[in-house]
């Protein structure tokens, strides 16, 4: 993908993807009109004809992570039946006297639950998935993401990061264990080269224990998910290749 760079206007604070898109068009980015795609449903946040283009903020790169893989089918990596206790048990105590008093009892379980699970992730399966959910899901995107804390807007192509490269190029994906009981550095390895690209990959809850128990004011209920994250977001940008940085 070949980006225009021309235009020059400065915009402060750009904080949401109807802003960026905005600026996508204003500096003429994309060979066509940049439009919002709504709804929860689509991996792209816009597009360019038939271009697909993912948009992100952070405020600073080097600061926070942003998920690639946020999903409830758990049972694409490791079996959802070992949930099946806990899963029956949260629900007989919801919203009862005993709901309370069972919440640090319940987050342990769930926890060596996460951790078991993680612990039976095998390589082949974690590459298969990476393929499928990293790589095939967000094949021809583009990505834009902005720092608001530097007014920089970075844009490259999906395929040219350094985790797609490498497990294109035969790489395989192996689990780190580490002291969390629910996440894991994800690390790519052939041969005797391990590359860390600060993939992460989180078997955990979406909205927390209380939740599960009906204890929680800002959610009715919780369910397991698997996350992929991306940590060190500064480094996927200087790895990638053929990034486009502009002023906001």
């Amino acid at each position: 993908m070949t980006f225009k760079t021309d235009g020059s206007t400065h915009t402060h604070g750009v904080k949401n993807e109807h802003e960026v898109i905005a600026i996508l068009n204003e500096r003429g980015i994309f060979n066509e009109q940049v439009t919002h795609l709504g709804g929860t449903k689509n991996k792209a946040d816009a597009i360019a004809g038939s271009k697909k283009i993912s948009i992100k903020h952070k405020k600073g790169i080097n600061n926070g992570s942003f998920d690639w893989v946020n999903t409830s089918k758990v049972e694409a990596l490791t079996n959802r039946d070992q949930f099946q206790e806990f899963l029956s048990t949260v629900a007989a105590l919801r919203f009862t006297d005993d709901a309370a008093s069972q919440v640090e009892p319940m987050r342990e379980i769930f926890a060596n639950l996460c951790r078991a699970g993680l612990n039976s992730i095998e390589s082949d399966d974690l590459t298969a998935w990476l393929k499928d959910q990293l790589i095939n899901a967000n094949d021809d995107m583009a990505m834009v993401i902005t720092d608001t804390l530097t007014d920089k807007m970075y844009i490259c192509e999906h395929d040219a990061i350094e985790s797609v490269r490498l497990l294109n190029s035969g790489y395989t994906a192996e689990l780190v264990k580490g002291k969390g009981a629910t996440s894991r550095k994800v690390v790519l390895r052939k041969g005797d080269h391990t590359v860390d690209t600060g993939l992460r990959l989180r078997l955990t809850s979406n909205n927390g224990i209380t939740a599960f128990l009906g204890l929680s004011k800002a959610n009715k209920n919780s369910q397991i998910v698997l996350k992929l994250q991306q940590d060190s977001v500064g480094r996927v940008l200087k790895t990638a290749e053929g990034v486009q940085v502009l002023d906001i």
